[in-house]
């Protein structure tokens, strides 16, 4: 814990050693349009590391979008309990960006929680040694876990954010009915686009993001690299 209040110390130091050389008029109309982007960036940086504090005080885990590292994370106060590189299958950082910006929103907001999930299609059933792992992973109890590894879900956070995970599985549709009814009333509510990510991902790795993942899941999302 004691690394994110180093890092968010940081981060203000900078904000504030940053805009107090802009104010004092050092340098040209470029070195101080300069020094204005890096106020603005320091800034998100002390709001990001302020945010993660605050998920890392909870005592249950969250999840973490990082396009920076290209990978997704769960955390558990502070500490990476599961991880697997980003590998999208679009590679448009435009894409990205667009992600971000939806999930953020007009409010800006770094902390949203998934609002729904759906499994469109799994094979039954995991072995004993798979659940244990991903009980270990996600705090679940072994027994109360789903068995089946699932082929392709989806996880959503509202104002058309969209993370599809795909494996290599080769699944039964949970329903097809239901399926079909699923990407008709999101394809209604969604008339001018919606921000859609794909990622192809283990089976043992995406059932332990799948059992994880369920709505309420805290989720923080690190934009790409500038």
């Amino acid at each position: 814990m004691s690394y994110y209040r180093k890092m968010l110390g940081f981060a203000l130091l900078s904000a504030v050693a940053v805009s107090l050389l802009a104010i004092g008029g050092c340098g040209g109309d470029d070195y101080k349009a300069g020094a204005s982007a890096r106020v603005k960036s320091a800034a998100r940086e002390y709001q990001m590391i302020e945010a993660e504090l605050k998920l890392a005080n909870m005592v249950k885990p969250y999840f973490v979008i990082d396009f920076a590292d290209q990978q997704l994370l769960i955390k558990l106060r502070g500490a990476i309990v599961w991880k697997y590189p980003l590998g999208l299958q679009s590679t448009d950082s435009e894409e990205e960006w667009d992600f971000v910006d939806r999930f953020q929103g007009k409010e800006g907001q770094l902390i949203r929680t998934i609002t729904e999930t759906h499994l469109f299609a799994a094979k039954a059933k995991t072995p004993d040694s798979i659940l244990a792992i991903v009980s270990e992973a996600t705090k679940f109890k072994a027994e109360l876990l789903q068995r089946e590894l699932p082929q392709r879900f989806q996880l959503l956070w509202g104002d058309k954010v969209i993370l599809d995970i795909q494996t290599d599985i080769k699944g039964t549709p949970t329903d097809k009915l239901e399926n079909t009814m699923f990407e008709v009333r999101h394809a209604i509510q969604t008339p001018f686009g919606k921000t859609h990510l794909t990622i192809k991902m283990d089976p043992t790795k995406a059932l332990t993001l799948y059992r994880a993942a369920q709505p309420g899941f805290p989720t923080m999302v690190i934009p790409p690299k500038s």
